[in-house]
């Protein structure tokens, strides 16, 4: 990184947390955010600079996790054939069955969108260049399974009526509502943060102060992935293993304390 880099990422870190500060009621003075060198950046120096007190800037994680409660999945219908016209009938045949099968499982229609529809003609490659030897129609849906107990069953029906046409994209496990995990998670980064600082303090032998500053970044979902593969997709008579797992909510917290 060139040292002109380096002045940039300084400069805006500081900015950031003067920014924060000033949020809190604390005023840093104007210079300080212009000078210095980027090797004293968390110097105690730099941090007067920034806060009128010593100051501890600390970052906190938590997280929370619980069991899913509908699942998502992405599928597709796809078919190749001689001519635009042919593959659309197709796939429009096709797309319909997928879809009353899932109606068959009372799946809300707003709870199935087309997530894209797409036409594109289709090449054999040769010495000679290649050639043109049909069109593929791809239609896709993205659907929400809010009684997860049913999202295998789902899945073998829509392969079944899709048959050969039906390409399996994806399935992943969510919630329908974060609220409580969310403050669960928020509750364990605050705490994390506090004890860090604290040790912070105590092994640099001072005193932890009162927090002046606190932010929090975004929180996030990670979605569980499908564990397993799809066996086969000729017939529905068989369940297509799946494991929900738990879903994890996780938030990070950055506070300013004041150190004595």
């Amino acid at each position: 990184m060139t040292k002109l880099s380096i002045r940039s990422v300084v400069f805006l870190a500081v900015a950031s947390f003067a920014l924060l500060g000033a949020a809190c009621g604390l005023q840093p003075p104007a210079a300080s955010l212009s000078g210095g060198s980027s090797s004293n950046v968390f110097s105690p120096g730099a941090q007067a600079a920034v806060y009128p007190f010593d100051a501890i800037v600390v970052t906190g994680s938590g997280s929370a996790s619980a069991a899913p409660d509908l699942a998502r999945l992405s599928m597709a219908v796809s078919v190749t054939a001689d001519t635009v016209a042919d593959a659309r009938e197709t796939a429009a045949d096709a797309m319909t069955d997928v879809r009353a099968s899932l109606k068959r499982h009372r799946i809300l229609d707003s709870d199935i969108a087309t997530s894209h529809f797409r036409i594109h003609p289709e090449y054999e490659y040769g010495p000679d260049g290649r050639d043109q030897v049909g069109y593929t129609v791809s239609n896709g849906l993205s659907v929400t399974v809010r009684d997860i107990d049913k999202a295998a069953s789902v899945i073998d029906d829509a392969i079944a009526a899709g048959g050969d046409h039906l390409v399996f994209n994806n399935l992943s496990f969510g919630l329908s509502d974060t609220t409580e995990l969310e403050k669960a998670a928020r509750k364990a980064a605050v705490d994390d943060m506090r004890d860090k600082a604290a040790q912070l303090a105590e092994f640099s032998g001072r005193e932890l102060g009162d927090l002046k500053a606190v932010s929090e970044g975004d929180f996030s979902g990670p979605q569980v992935p499908f564990p397993a593969a799809l066996a086969r997709s000729e017939s529905a008579d068989f369940d297509t293993p799946i494991s929900s797992g738990e879903v994890a909510v996780t938030v990070t917290v950055s506070g300013v304390y004041e150190l004595k």
